[in-house]
């Protein structure tokens, strides 16, 4: 009986070792270095994601900048559907109305869509010029 027994355990000990050896063979096969990936940003827009940073899309087909935030200041330049803009300043005139300052002078809120990344501004900007065509 005792043959018997010690002929098991030698048996269930060699498929122990063999699991064993199979579990780390697969484990060691696995853990190879795998090739590096390489991130590139975009660097061209430092404040693309700045938090205290917004960005505007023109949404109007043309859209006139004036220089102060009213509607009879006057015209300074000019800007078009679809052109992103940094915000640099915001204001409120007597009739309510929402005013955003750009490098290029100030837009009423109904020229714009306000954005707090530049990656979003350009996602519709995008969409606004390709439902054009």
């Amino acid at each position: 009986m005792k043959q018997l027994k010690n002929g098991v355990k030698m048996k269930v000990n060699k498929y122990l070792y063999l699991l064993v050896i199979l579990v780390l063979a697969c484990l060691f096969s696995s853990c190879q270095k795998k090739s590096s990936e390489v991130i590139v940003f975009d660097n061209s827009h430092p404040l693309a994601l700045a938090p205290d940073v917004e960005w505007a899309v023109v949404t109007e087909p043309y859209a006139v900048f004036r220089d102060t935030d009213e509607w009879g200041a006057g015209t300074v330049g000019h800007c078009r559907k679809g052109e992103i803009l940094q915000v640099k300043g915001k204001s409120v005139d007597a009739a309510k109305e929402n005013w955003y300052y750009f490098e290029g002078g100030w837009l009423p809120q109904s020229c714009v869509s306000i954005f707090s990344n530049r990656y979003k501004a350009e996602t519709v900007s995008k969409s606004l010029l390709s439902s054009e065509n």
